[in-house]
């Protein structure tokens, strides 16, 4: 009987490793994954003890099948699963969060095994989290952290045959800019960013044919079409204190061009048709107001790095001229364009100028595309056809203080 004991045990003790398949877990909604090596983990003097154990007692601890259950923060969460041996990758599968796990019996591991979990979800940052194989929870919930940085603001305008395309976010962004001959339209990517706009993009005109905005992991992706292949895209950064916001200005050009002169827009806000009439003013301005909002008008009147700015902050000295040098909000404020300071004040304040708004209107009527220019001075967040509208009750009011 000795002997047939002995025998028993060197058996147990040098036979390969079977393991012995759990039932399935019940039926649920989440899938199960199979993260089983395919190949079989060596044989090593641990495979004695294993042995040994499984004699007295411990015979589901090493060769039950294991599961582990995987949660995380967001739920939706996209998973990679990696079973590693060595550093060596012997199993990978890609699956949604929330998910099962199988994983192999720990008697068919090694010491230098190892579960790796990365999860990544639109909008937060992605993580790692790595487990040695024989010491893997049951259950795993991963919290993943919100990007650091958003794009809270995308804005085109189309003035004067040049299209500026407007990026506002919340911390300094690192720009990728992605653009070849082959093909009509380039590529902005905004890394470690998420996408904060409150409506969907969209928009044409001048170089541009058509823009879209997406989230593409951790980053802010934003595609840009335009009517030619040597388009240029020629941009700069900034940072507007009001707001707290960087700016990103991209202006879309054919090359060659150069931006105007203060003298070249100064000649064509002078060669404006417009006479102030306090009445018509006021009813076009309010036709305005009340439709966008007066923060949403002074949000766009705020200097933002692109050619609009030139001519905005030209059509306030044009005003002034016609006032003795002066301009004067509906409080009662007067200010003197004359002054660097003040003529800075009466632009931050540029929705409540009397007539800026009336002025800015017949200049955008001097444009082949008035509804759009006007949008494009007041309004860059909108697209054509939102401001299609607005643009018509603000020419009626107008005409209606004629009649």
């Amino acid at each position: 009987m000795r002997t047939a004991g002995l025998f028993l045990a060197s058996a147990l003790l040098c036979s390969p490793l079977v393991a012995v398949s759990a039932a399935p877990p019940p039926d649920s909604v989440q899938p199960v994954v199979d993260l089983i090596p395919a190949e079989r983990a060596a044989w090593t003097p641990k495979n004695v003890l294993v042995g040994l154990s499984g004699m007295f007692g411990g015979w589901n601890y090493w060769y039950s099948e294991r599961t582990m259950e995987i949660e995380t923060v967001p739920p939706d969460a996209v998973l990679g699963l990696y079973y590693l041996r060595r550093n060596f990758q012997k199993r990978f599968e890609r699956t949604d969060a929330p998910a099962t796990v199988r994983l192999p019996p720990r008697a068919d591991t090694t010491g230098h095994d190892a579960i790796r979990i990365h999860a990544s979800a639109n909008g937060y940052l992605a993580k790692d989290v790595s487990f040695t194989s024989g010491d893997v929870p049951e259950r795993v919930t991963i919290t993943l952290s919100a990007l650091p940085n958003s794009l809270v603001f995308l804005g085109q305008t189309s003035f004067s045959g040049r299209t500026t395309l407007t990026l506002r976010t919340t911390e300094q962004p690192e720009v990728r800019l992605t653009k070849t001959t082959r093909s009509s339209g380039f590529t902005i990517a905004l890394t470690r960013t998420a996408l904060k706009l409150e409506g969907k993009v969209s928009g044409s005109g001048a170089r541009l044919r058509s823009i879209d905005a997406s989230q593409v992991g951790e980053d802010a992706i934003v595609r840009v079409e335009t009517d030619s292949p040597d388009v240029e895209v020629r941009s700069k950064q900034s940072f507007d204190p009001v707001s707290s916001h960087y700016v990103s200005t991209f202006d879309l050009v054919l090359p060659g061009s150069a931006a105007p002169s203060d003298a070249e827009i100064r000649a064509r806000l002078d060669g404006t048709p417009f006479a102030l009439n306090a009445d018509c003013d006021r009813r076009y301005a309010e036709a305005l107001r009340s439709r966008l909002g007066e923060a949403a008008i002074a949000d766009a009147l705020r200097p933002s790095g692109g050619i609009t700015d030139l001519y905005r902050r030209e059509a306030m000295l044009r005003l002034g001229r016609t006032r003795d040098g002066t301009v004067r909000t509906e409080s009662g404020e007067t200010l003197r364009t004359g002054s660097s300071l003040e003529l800075a004040l009466a632009l931050q304040s540029a929705s409540s100028v009397e007539g800026y708004l009336a002025l800015l209107g017949a200049l955008a009527r001097s444009q082949p595309q008035p509804a759009d220019a006007l949008r494009s001075l007041i309004a860059p967040q909108l697209s054509s056809a939102e401001f299609a509208p607005i643009y018509e009750a603000a020419e009626d009011a107008r005409a209606s203080c004629h009649r």
